[in-house]
């Protein structure tokens, strides 16, 4: 693949908890046989993973914590992600794709600002 191409793979959908998935439910997906694909994104941080599924006509779903949504697990070790990903997902191949970048936070998830209702004014 040369380096164009692989440009061309970082405009990836904004991560949030839409496109989103954690460890156990891909699991579930890969007890159920309803995984597709796993992908590895290599970018500057790291390698982050994202997930194909059968019924979900090629969408893609980031591998994210509980505790964050918003962007994907970073894996800083690819030897030590090949194996947990031969362990919990055995799969006969992935895909790694190179000079990718962390998608973006979804800004239409984004929490709200709460605004503080107007001061009165004292006469």
């Amino acid at each position: 693949m040369t380096a164009l191409t692989d440009r061309t793979l970082m405009n990836r959908a904004p991560c949030s908890p839409a496109n989103s998935i954690l460890e156990g439910d891909l699991e579930l997906a890969m007890q159920q046989q309803t995984l597709q694909k796993l992908i590895i994104a290599e970018t500057p941080e790291g390698f982050y993973i994202i997930a194909i599924l059968k019924w979900a006509k090629n969408k893609e779903w980031y591998l994210t914590t509980r505790r964050d949504r918003d962007r994907p697990r970073i894996f800083k070790d690819l030897n030590r992600l090949n194996e947990h990903l031969k362990e919990a997902y055995p799969t006969d191949s992935v895909e790694i794709v190179r000079n990718q970048e962390i998608p973006e936070k979804d800004k239409a998830f984004a929490p709200l600002a709460i605004k503080s209702p107007p001061e009165k004014e004292v006469h």
